[in-house]
Formats: structure tokens, C-alpha cells, sequence
């Protein structure tokens, strides 16, 4: 009879992560394609280049020193630690446990998906400015850190620039593009 409550415990709190762990229906892009860019073209930045950091300066690091970490200390974590999570507890994931998503079921932010639709991550909004990267599993991975023109620098766990940004789609979604500007594919929504 005493082994039944931890029993009960450990099933109830297994069941809860893994109903955490996946997808709404409304926010899963291989069930509403709507949301895929692969098949939404006002979402693809291969067909709307007016979310394509390639043809729009204004969205790309390399060509726009306002939006760029090396260039803006506000944007850059290691010049102001109010949008670093290793100095500010308020917005780090290992202090504030709360901002997991597997550990908080009214998270905030994005799931991130591959080019298939597969789901591989993340992105939970932090506050305004910065959303932390969590893996499928809820591993911290790193965090984003949004520009005045509602683009977003990603930082590894080391507050290093990766060179990896994401554009806002024509929606509610983010693109990732690689240091080159090219769309890597991945995107969140």
C-alpha cells in the first residue's frame, strides 16, 4: 500500500511531461499546413523576399550594424547583462525553473521545427527581449536576443554570437537563416 502513492506520483508526473512534450493540433505544421512555410508562401522566405534577409537589409546582422552584436552593445549579452541569463536570474532557465517547458505547462513562446515538419525544440519567451532554446527533451541549448526591427541574434550557452538569426515570417513565426543569410530551414512557430 505504501508503494502505491509514488507509483501513482511517478506515473502522473511522467504522463504530464509527455502531454507537455507534444505539439497542440493548431500549432503543429503537419496537421495545419497553414503554418509550414513549405506550404504557405507569404511564410517562405524563399518566395516572399520581403522576410528574406538576402534581399532585405534591414532584417540582416552582416549588412545592418543596428541589429548586429558586434556592433550594438545593447544587443550583445556579454556587453549587457540585463539580457544575459547567466548574470540576470530573472530570465535563467536553471534558476527560474519555471521557464522550462517541460516543467511549466503555461510556457510562453514557440515550437521550433525542422524542414520536414518535425519537431525539434523550443524557444520560450524569457520577457521582451530575450527567449531561451530548449530541446525536444528540455535541454537549454541557448538563447535569442530580438532587435529593434523584431529580429532575433542567437547566442550559445557560452553568450558567443553563433551567427545564426531568425526574421520574422509574415504571421506570428520566426525563420532561422545561417552566418551566410541563407534560410537553414528551421523554423518556429
Amino acid at each position: 500500500m505504501k508503494f502505491i502513492l509514488p507509483l501513482v506520483c511517478f506515473f502522473f508526473f511522467a504522463g504530464t511531461i509527455s502531454a507537455q512534450a507534444q505539439v497542440p493540433f493548431n500549432r503543429n505544421p503537419q496537421f495545419n499546413k497553414t503554418l509550414s512555410p513549405y506550404h504557405n508562401d507569404r511564410n517562405n522566405p524563399d518566395k516572399n523576399l520581403k522576410i528574406n534577409p538576402a534581399y532585405n537589409w534591414h532584417l540582416n546582422p552582416n549588412s545592418n550594424a543596428a541589429i548586429n552584436p558586434a556592433s550594438n552593445a545593447l544587443i550583445n549579452p556579454k556587453l549587457n547583462t540585463n539580457i544575459n541569463p547567466h548574470y540576470n536570474d530573472l530570465i535563467n532557465p536553471l534558476r527560474a525553473l519555471g521557464l522550462n517547458p517541460l516543467m511549466n505547462p503555461n510556457w510562453v513562446g514557440y515550437y521550433l521545427f525542422d524542414k520536414e515538419g518535425e519537431h525539434i525544440g523550443y524557444y520560450v519567451n524569457a520577457n521582451q527581449l530575450v527567449t531561451l532554446w530548449f530541446n525536444v527533451k528540455g535541454k537549454w541549448l541557448g538563447y535569442l536576443v530580438q532587435t529593434d526591427t523584431k529580429t532575433y541574434n542567437l547566442f550559445n550557452l557560452e553568450d558567443e554570437w553563433t551567427g545564426v538569426y531568425g526574421c520574422s515570417d509574415s504571421d506570428s513565426g520566426i525563420n532561422l537563416f545561417n552566418k551566410e543569410g541563407e534560410w537553414t530551414g528551421e523554423y518556429a512557430r
